[in-house]
């Protein structure tokens, strides 16, 4: 399945900048407004930290780490404990995106081998269990809108959303030119993602993989793709050290000005499945 990687290949790996993991306490006061409280930097280190996502339950976090200048692997940080260990040790290979499939003991994430990225499947105790689908690479991104239902960002010119069923193997592609984040709304089945229309105009768009329709929720803050959804559909983004929240009523408002002291801007963010706990990716 793997080809040698051309010539002039560059690990993805290989000047990833350096970030860190702030996880924090995401409260709603009686008005309704949401705060960010407590935060702590999890992964306080130099290197690459990155790709926050919460398991199941809301106690752990899995997440990529570089080891090396040209090489991440998976890493889990438990959050009681504040304890952070290695899932992953695949020597030759990088993993990306960490993401819990639902219903399984399992998550999935980006293989890259020798120039190649494919989407594979992984045990929690990090055993590789395999590709899951063989015949889509590049892979650069991917969230589950169930169990047996991927959506993928697939590489190219242009780069397309690819919708994968699990166990027949099926690939079609939905839309051109998406971003890099992508999930599932919360309470459906349905993933939402950014479609970059031109320079200046993305928007948050929600996609039902079973037809492949899609509808327009909101347009990003400008200049910014990351996001995650809370279990009450707001939409939570980062601009700059500032967080913010989108709703239908009232679009997008600040939630918290965080101190440039600490760290630099908000890009990746996560929520945990029952609202209560933040992952934010900050730049050291």
């Amino acid at each position: 399945m793997y080809n040698p990687a051309p010539d002039d290949y560059t690990p993805t790996a290989a000047g990833a900048p350096s970030t860190d993991i702030w996880v924090g306490w995401l409260v709603r006061g009686a008005d309704g407004t949401l705060t960010v409280r407590d935060l702590v930097n999890a992964t306080d280190r130099d290197g690459y930290d990155n790709q926050p996502s919460f398991d199941p339950a809301g106690t752990a976090i899995y997440y990529t780490a570089g080891v090396d200048a040209t090489q991440t692997e998976t890493f889990r940080y438990r959050l009681d404990e504040g304890a952070v260990e290695q899932v992953t040790h695949s020597p030759g290979a990088s993993e990306f995106s960490p993401t819990m499939i639902p219903g399984q003991d399992a998550f999935s994430a980006i293989h890259e081998v020798r120039g190649l990225q494919y989407l594979w499947r992984y045990g929690t105790d990090g055993s590789e269990v395999g590709p899951i689908f063989a015949t889509v690479e590049p892979v650069g991104y991917h969230a589950w809108a169930d169990e047996r239902t991927a959506v993928m960002f697939v590489l190219g010119d242009p780069p397309t959303l690819q919708v994968g069923d699990a166990l027949s193997g099926e690939v079609r592609t939905v839309a051109e030119n998406p971003g890099r984040s992508i999930h599932r709304i919360p309470g459906t089945a349905e993933i939402s993602f950014v479609r970059k229309v031109a320079d200046d105009e993305w928007w948050i768009e929600r996609l039902d993989p079973a037809t492949g329709a899609t509808e327009r929720i909101a347009q990003t803050l400008r200049g910014r793709e990351d996001y995650a959804w809370t279990p009450t559909g707001e939409i939570l983004m980062g601009d700059g050290a500032s967080l913010h929240a989108w709703t239908a009523d009232a679009g997008w408002t600040e939630v918290t000005a965080l101190e440039r002291d600490d760290a630099g801007d908000i890009s990746r963010l996560a929520v945990s499945p029952d609202g209560s706990r933040i992952a934010m990716v900050r730049a050291r």
